[in-house]
């Protein structure tokens, strides 16, 4: 609940003002964004479109675009699965932190939070997706250790708050 309103108070206070960002636009789905200068751009690798890290590497930040449409229910399966093979191929070593809808560019994202912990190395991941026929399916998703999974929020909000579908 904290971490929803601290969203919806990033959101608010971010939706006016002017970031100093770089504008991205996907090649896959009608969709762009704009993401803080302050994060790093990397290579992405498979189904990323888009790869960064923040400047102190604490944050990474991928967004993923399919045109494919799963359904909600088999998409959120499928970050799940992703996850656990990430790890050791079990789902049981995916803990789920907590789930919620949210608004992004006025369409009710699902967001799951999870925790995994390859090389034991726990890891906080939040991943806002969206699946709409017509549309595509696409994910924004944040990762960074327990300990700094606030500000991997606020730097979601920030980032979630420029969003926009279509056009």
């Amino acid at each position: 609940m904290i971490k929803t309103l601290a969203l919806a108070t990033v959101l608010a206070a971010t939706a006016g003002s002017a970031l100093a960002c770089d504008a991205i636009a996907s090649k896959t789905l009608k969709l762009s964004a704009c993401v803080d200068t302050d994060w790093v751009v990397q290579t992405p690798q498979g189904a990323q479109e888009f790869l960064y890290f923040s400047s102190d590497e604490t944050i990474g930040l991928a967004v993923i675009a399919e045109q494919e449409t799963p359904a909600v229910a088999d998409f959120r399966a499928a970050i799940l699965s992703n996850a656990a093979a990430a790890v050791t191929g079990n789902l049981s070593d995916v803990t789920i932190i907590g789930e919620r809808i949210e608004n992004v560019s006025g369409k009710p994202w699902n967001v799951i939070e999870y925790e995994v912990s390859p090389g034991g190395q726990a890891l906080r991941f939040q991943n806002f997706y969206y699946v709409q026929p017509g549309f595509g399916a696409t994910q924004f998703v944040l990762w960074s250790t327990p300990s700094d999974v606030s500000s991997a929020a606020y730097r979601a909000g920030q980032l979630l708050a420029t969003v926009q579908i279509g056009g």
